[in-house]
């Protein structure tokens, strides 16, 4: 068959002799001028399917890559007929070879036969290269939508691939028109989309996260389906689909009618992170699926297990976490009467993984010698595959496998740069300089207009409320969002508002050529790059995955951070009362002049706080405990406002004190006419300023980062 590839334009032949596969859809064959590549050729094309495939060949995600193994099989070009009408019939896509169906690695029975030395530590990794390559769908805007074990191939070093990418949920960047995944497995099919249509739905990044989960579980679960139970109720027991739907994780800490398979791994062969992503993914996420941990959560806490594994003596293929005592897969071997899950290189060799499980020798009955039988030659054992190559692992998976592991401890404070290492840190800072301008850019406005009573800058403000909210409606109805004409027009007034409250105070300052709002605007930029940039290098160590409290180094580190909010937080109550104490008894302070004194009593008593509540934070953290949040560990929202607020107070003290002590020896500040610091100011009180300035600039910026999800 002759074909065109439509954008490089060449001639390709198909070899429709050898067909590599097919299914409802199409059919896949090799194509004779380049072996890396296939062609999978629809039945019944259609425009819809050309459309879809152009927008993904235009905008391909950015996958993981290792040593010319692509993670996501995506389109590389679109086929035509060479006849005059010219029809898109398909597209070409990378060959994989040497692969197999994830389940047969996390079937014990298939992975003994095929792959007898795949073992836990490869499963974990397995698991890492999935979630990675999920993770780059879905920062690009795309969505596997049908989740399965079908589509997604492994090779012998942990190399994963997906396929049937036609499939995928695929969203034009340009018209934001959705191109939806109309199929899906009811096994992986989260409970808020059980029994819909879906060709009618837009699915959601938390649909797929829940499917993801699934195979996780199954891959660290010998094949376990996460809702597999044994039914405790009355007649006879739900399907998977309804049990999915009714939320009835048999491992959940809720009472649900079933109870774990007899047969199944116990769940604390898990490392504890993993095993409390499981309940938030399948409990907590069953009536909130926000709630539900996304990619960049599992890859973390799968590094972390995955690095935690140990070896056991009596069998170097039986690797475990090192929160057990004892060998988990020892002790299973002996329950599955000798069928060991990971055989030793040794019993490979020997082709004992693939004897009969071992059965008790029968008492004789009878003195009677036994019927003799002509013994049969057994039929050949298939020949076991030795893992020899080194382990694959994909760009963003750089921990190297080493093979006499000692455990890590677990570290105090997160890695720098979140994963993203300097370039991320730097573009945090871009970002966060940004976002320091216009934040000081729109408090001078606001301040100015204030203070001075200029009816422009409010009139601008005003203005940019109404016309804020009055496009955020009119947009929902040009083109709908998921989210309701009320709450969009309330965030497209507050948006609105913020901008012109910015454009008036910049209009303003340049106009009336006020000295203080330039100072005000690079102290905001200069902030706000420092901020960016310690945000990106430091992520908030407060998500712990057990609410509960911490000692020793762990309660040092979260006794300060604590120390700083809670200190902060009584300095500003204690000022507060003060002044308005004060003024009560003079009755002559006007309410401008009340607003001075409030802002210059605060920020001292609030640097006072921070740093007397750091000290007693590391004093008593170690010794007493700190107390960990038992929030969700995706973050946004008021959740996100509330642990940004804490951890941004924190890093805005130690900031604002560093500052405090060095910039005056260079620099007079003039903060908006309120108060003068310079070189003449002792350090101690520069520093208590600094404090003061860095809770406050720090707990509201941490507050609007930790809102918008930036973790």
């Amino acid at each position: 068959m002759q074909l065109q590839r439509q954008f490089s334009g060449q001639i390709i032949t198909l070899d429709t002799q050898n067909l590599i596969g097919g299914g409802g859809e199409g059919r896949i064959y090799p194509v004779l001028q380049d072996s890396s590549l296939v062609a999978k050729i629809y039945h019944k094309p259609t425009d819809e399917d050309a459309d879809k495939l152009t927008v993904m060949f235009s905008h391909p995600p950015d996958a993981p890559m290792a040593a010319g193994h692509s993670a996501i099989a995506w389109p590389v070009d679109l086929v035509h007929t060479i006849n005059s009408k010219q029809q898109i019939i398909g597209f070409l896509m990378p060959r994989i070879s040497r692969v197999e169906p994830i389940h047969i690695f996390y079937n014990p029975k298939n992975r003994r036969e095929k792959k007898p030395l795949f073992n836990y530590r490869y499963l974990h990794r397995t698991a890492r290269n999935l979630v990675a390559a999920v993770n780059a769908l879905h920062k690009s805007g795309y969505l596997v939508g049908d989740v399965n074990e079908s589509n997604i191939l492994v090779s012998d070093t942990a190399l994963v691939t997906l396929v049937d990418t036609d499939s995928f949920q695929v969203r034009d960047p340009y018209t934001f028109e959705v191109y939806r995944c109309p199929v899906g497995k009811p096994e992986f099919t989260p409970p808020e989309l059980q029994g819909q249509s879906f060709r009618e739905v837009d699915r959601q990044p938390e649909n797929d996260l829940f499917g993801i989960a699934v195979l996780i579980f199954q891959l660290l679960m010998e094949g376990t389906h996460p809702y597999a139970g044994v039914y405790q109720g009355r007649g006879d027991p739900p399907n998977i689909e309804a049990r999915i739907k009714a939320g009835h994780f048999p491992y959940a800490q809720k009472r649900v009618p079933y109870r774990p398979m007899p047969l199944a791994p116990d769940l604390k062969i898990l490392h504890p992170i993993i095993k409390q992503l499981f309940i938030d993914c399948f409990e907590k996420g069953h009536e909130h699926p926000t709630l539900r941990p996304d990619t960049k959560i599992w890859l973390q806490a799968l590094r972390e297990a995955e690095d935690n594994l140990v070896i056991c003596q009596k069998n170097h293929q039986h690797l475990y976490g090192n929160h057990l005592k004892s060998c988990p897969w020892c002790d299973r071997r002996k329950l599955l009467k000798g069928r060991d899950p990971f055989p030793s290189r040794e019993a490979v060799r020997n082709q004992q993984h693939l004897q009969p499980p071992q059965s008790k020798p029968r008492k004789l009955l009878s003195l009677a010698s036994p019927k003799t039988t002509t013994p049969q030659k057994p039929p050949p054992l298939p020949k076991p595959i030795i893992i020899t190559r080194k382990m694959g692992q994909y760009q963003p998976l750089l921990t190297p496998v080493v093979t006499n592991l000692k455990p890590p401890s677990l570290p105090i404070i997160p890695l720098p740069g979140g994963g993203n290492g300097i370039a991320g840190i730097a573009k945090d800072g871009f970002l966060g300089g940004f976002w320091g301008i216009l934040c000081a850019t729109a408090v001078a406005g606001l301040v100015l207009g204030t203070i001075k009573g200029s009816v422009a800058v409010f009139g601008g403000i005003i203005m940019g409320i109404l016309w804020g909210g009055f496009l955020a409606v009119a947009w929902q109805y040009v083109m709908p969002v998921s989210s309701s004409s009320d709450s969009l027009g309330l965030k497209g007034a507050f948006w609105g508002g913020f901008v012109a409250a910015a454009i008036s105070g910049c209009v303003y300052g340049i106009s009336n050529r006020l000295a203080v709002f330039g100072q005000v605007v690079l102290f905001g930029a200069f902030l706000g790059t420092i901020w960016g940039s310690f945000w990106s290098a430091f992520k908030p160590p407060l998500t712990l995955p057990v609410p509960g409290r911490l000692w020793g180094r762990r309660g040092l580190f979260l006794g300060a951070i604590w120390g700083a909010f809670l200190g902060t937080v009584i300095g500003a109550i204690l000022a507060i009362a003060f002044v308005l104490q004060s003024s009560i008894n003079e009755n002559s302070t006007s309410g401008l002049e009340l607003v001075y004194l409030l802002i210059s009593a605060m920020i001292p008593a609030m640097g006072v706080g921070a740093i007397g509540g750091i000290f007693g934070g590391v004093v008593l953290g170690p010794i007493l405990g700190a107390p960990t949040l038992p929030l969700s560990n995706k973050l946004s929202g008021s959740r996100g406002v509330f642990l940004g607020g804490i951890w941004g107070c924190f890093l805005g003290v130690i900031i604002g004190v560093i500052l405090g002590g060095i910039l005056p020896q260079f620099v007079s500040i003039d903060l908006i006419g309120i108060m003068r610091i310079d070189a003449d100011w002792t350090s101690i009180l520069s520093t208590i300023f600094g404090a003061g300035f860095g809770a406050i600039a720090g707990s509201f910026s941490g507050a609007a980062w930790g809102g918008m999800g930036k973790w």
